[in-house]
């Protein structure tokens, strides 16, 4: 199930939208439709490994697996990746602690596309490439020897198939979730939420 909640930040004139959810298998994908009335920032934050509390408010449990996030341009090209699993930890139960982070300052108006993979389920740079894993729904089972797990690290630790995302765009910006076969999507509360809000203004 695909959860969006809103958390608004008015000083730095940009709405957080917050996302979360459960893969089932290794090689699954969560795709966010952006579009850019204007040039503007984008950034996006995973709370999937170490938990903490997201743009809404809500507190995510540590225990999910360590994500990788990727930008794709207006033709699909790749011009942002952030993989948590190259972040050094800052410390015993850190909560940025391989989760993944990605800031593209003066993005083009426009289309683009943000999707989020597991670790080692990479893009191979262009968004028609698919991604590395596409098709090996259990492949992280490979390092500990197991034809049927998933959501295991190179070190044989045990994680959860469970993601939270953070997004953050210029107001007046779209942030929509493609849903697929797996997906049940609750859409548009942020978008709701921001014109009640200035409605009632």
């Amino acid at each position: 199930m695909l959860l969006a909640l809103a958390g608004l930040s008015s000083a730095a004139q940009a709405t957080s939208t917050s996302f979360s959810g459960n893969f089932s298998t290794d090689d699954q994908l969560v795709t966010i439709l952006i579009d850019l009335p204007v040039v503007g920032d984008i950034s996006a934050l995973t709370l999937s490994y170490g938990g903490g509390t997201n743009a809404a408010g809500q507190v995510i449990p540590a225990g999910g697996f360590a994500p990788v996030l990727n930008l794709f341009d207006g033709t699909g090209n790749n011009v942002q990746t952030d993989a948590g699993s190259s972040h050094t930890c800052p410390g015993a139960g850190g909560s940025f602690c391989w989760d993944a982070f990605l800031s593209y300052p003066g993005a083009a108006a426009g289309h683009c596309t943000l999707m989020l993979s597991q670790d080692g389920n990479d893009s191979l740079g262009q968004l028609s490439d698919s991604f590395s894993m596409t098709g090996q729904p259990n492949y992280t089972g490979q390092c500990i020897g197991s034809s049927s797990a998933t959501f295991v690290q190179i070190d044989g630790a045990q994680r959860t198939g469970r993601w939270a995302l953070d997004v953050s765009v210029p107001n007046g910006a779209s942030v929509v979730p493609e849903p697929d076969a797996a997906t049940l999507l609750v859409a548009g509360l942020a978008t709701v939420g921001l014109a009640r809000r200035r409605q009632r203004g």
